[in-house]
């Protein structure tokens, strides 16, 4: 199976967050980094509420709306695979983007076993959120981080492998303590071992690790080192994607 290369778009404070400015250029930034992405020759796109810090567990309309807008403009705009992640662990509110604008899968922090966050405690709700999506008829698949970043943990790396297949997920992530921290190739290979679904490797990936890195999992998540002055460097995302077609 080839391994596929899933570019983050961090958006811009949206409608409702303290930071926000002004929508359009929040759609515009996204649709500019979509383009650059497709440039670069990955697979697939996360649109993440990335500026809208200090995050809720629970996101207001008005986040679900204008996520709904820029995804759907990036699904039109481009030919790349969609993917919704609402922050800090939103996982209904990112399922009921993916139906409407038809998202091939969704990102879930905390979706089996709890966590505290620096928003507060995050409670697993893998049961519920796999029902929901049966009862909306989505056919986004999901993808649910295990140990996942900034966050502290009452269940090992070790717990979560014993029990990820018991979530019903599609695919698990494995990140670095923070946003641009490696990820830890042994805990990857670990990972391998225990796991039947596919393995995403998702933080601190960049053009001197990648190779090591994707070694060892089925695909990479990729956003920080693929900016520059705030913006998708389409010759980052082709430095990404052409280490991982290498291997």
């Amino acid at each position: 199976m080839e391994k596929k290369v899933i570019c983050v778009i961090h958006l811009k404070p949206l409608p409702g967050a303290p930071l926000h400015e002004n929508f359009d250029e929040v759609l515009e930034s996204a649709l500019q980094d979509a383009k650059a992405i497709e440039e670069g020759g990955a697979d697939a796109v996360i649109v993440e509420n990335y500026g809208d810090k200090p995050f809720l567990k629970n996101v207001g309309k008005e986040t679900v709306a204008s996520m709904s807008v820029i995804a759907w403009e990036i699904k039109k705009s481009t030919n790349l695979g969609l993917g919704i992640n609402v922050l800090r662990n939103d996982a209904f509110s990112a399922l009921a983007i993916a139906k409407a604008v038809k998202a091939d899968f969704i990102r879930v922090n905390q979706f089996f076993f709890p966590s505290i966050s620096p928003e507060g405690f995050l409670l697993p709700e893998a049961g519920e959120i796999m029902r929901y999506r049966r009862s909306i008829n989505c056919n986004a698949m999901i993808f649910a981080d295990l140990n996942v970043k900034h966050a502290v943990h009452f269940a090992s790396l070790e717990d979560y492998f014993l029990n990820a297949e018991r979530s019903l997920a599609d695919a698990f992530i494995i990140t670095g303590k923070a946003t641009g921290i490696e990820v830890n190739v042994e805990d990857l290979k670990v990972a391998r071992k225990h796991l039947k679904a596919p393995i995403i490797a998702g933080s601190g990936i960049n053009e001197w690790n990648v190779r090591e890195i994707a070694k060892h999992c089925d695909g990479l998540i990729v956003g920080s080192y693929i900016k520059r002055g705030g913006k998708v460097d389409p010759e980052r995302v082709r430095k990404i994607v052409d280490a991982v077609r290498s291997i």
